[in-house]
């Protein structure tokens, strides 16, 4: 039976982290349709939604709750929506989080403080019987029971300079999990970095259980990155993007950054030609169906459509004043 969800989205990104939710919604939920967004709130009504695998996964939400109620954000309609609870009468603690405009927090968590106490509930802030969650949103507020809290803190722990192996320049753990959870990749199933560098993108598959396959062409890189990804099952190979060593269809998804500037020309003429003949490579070996995310720092639709690819979406990503991120989410269509 399918029930309502609310997924609070961190404010990181504009657009990736609703991506990524919908995304790891299409493969770990029998079904699912999409109810409403707001600012960083995301409402879905699914049927089989393992939360846990995506409590697991997500690296740009916050926490999912399974809705109670959903009202317009002002007193008085909130005060209606409390009333209308059908909680189990155990001791409870509310907590509200405050996205954007809208009433305060923690005047929501006295305004339901005060309405559940008159109706003859009993408030435990340190051993509560239920947890109650609010979402505010300028126009909304999302009551519900949390059920999924992604932590977090494992990202700060593998921020770049952190690691082994540091080289600047890198995606950040968060972005490089966001877009493996958004290339749909599965546990067991294998991603490609044909560009692998210092391996971020494939040290966050491979914590979701993703098989990871790295190609490099700097040995120096390539040394690094087995230090980073010490432990974990990947594949790395010294070899060129441009020309990858795997037969077709042979990859279950890829999720790349590629070389920007002047260090990106080493074994080509050009970086349109490291460009086009590894997006000619990567459709190559992609498996009929599944995605590429393949992230570029000037808009590279119109190539990766010649190469055969969908753009299923394109995210952009501000990075500093002489630098944006363009993520193209591609798709090998199925040949009939």
């Amino acid at each position: 039976m399918a029930k309502l969800y609310a997924f609070e989205l961190s404010g990181e990104h504009p657009t990736v982290p609703r991506s990524e939710a919908l995304s790891l919604l299409r493969i770990h939920a029998v079904s699912f349709r999409e109810v409403a967004g707001t600012e960083r709130c995301l409402l879905v009504e699914a049927d089989g939604l393992d939360h846990r695998i995506l409590e697991r996964r997500l690296a740009m939400s916050h926490r999912i709750l399974e809705v109670l109620k959903v009202c317009d954000a002002c007193p008085e309609s909130i005060e209606q929506a409390l009333r209308s609870l059908d909680l189990p009468r155990l001791s409870y603690r509310i907590r509200a989080s405050r996205l954007g405009e809208g009433i305060k927090s923690h005047d929501l968590e006295r305004m339901a403080g005060r309405v559940l106490h008159a109706m003859g509930y009993k408030a435990d802030l340190e051993n509560p019987e239920m947890d109650i969650r609010a979402i505010i949103s300028s126009n909304k507020v999302v009551f519900g029971y949390e059920i999924a809290t992604p932590d977090r803190s494992g990202f700060e722990r593998r921020r770049p300079h952190l690691k082994p192996f540091f080289y600047p320049g890198v995606l950040m753990p968060r972005m490089a999990r966001a877009l493996v959870n958004i290339s749909m990749v599965r546990p067991g199933e294998m991603l490609l970095d044909p560009f692998s560098g210092t391996a971020g993108i494939l040290v966050e598959a491979c914590l979701i259980g993703v098989r990871g396959m790295g190609v490099d062409v700097q040995e120096k890189l390539n040394r690094g990155a087995r230090a980073n990804l010490e432990g974990m099952e990947a594949d790395l190979i010294l070899g060129d993007a441009m020309s990858l060593p795997l037969k077709n269809s042979s990859v279950d998804a890829v999720v790349t950054d590629t070389p920007y500037g002047r260090s990106a020309v080493i074994k080509a003429r050009s970086k349109d030609e490291i460009l086009s003949r590894s997006f000619e490579e990567i459709h190559r070996v992609l498996k009929a169906g599944r995605r590429a995310v393949i992230i570029t720092d000037s808009p590279a639709e119109e190539l990766l459509s010649s190469k055969g690819f969908r753009i299923a979406e394109l995210h952009s990503d501000r990075v500093h004043r002489s630098l944006t991120r363009y993520i193209h989410v591609c798709e090998r269509p199925v040949d009939f």
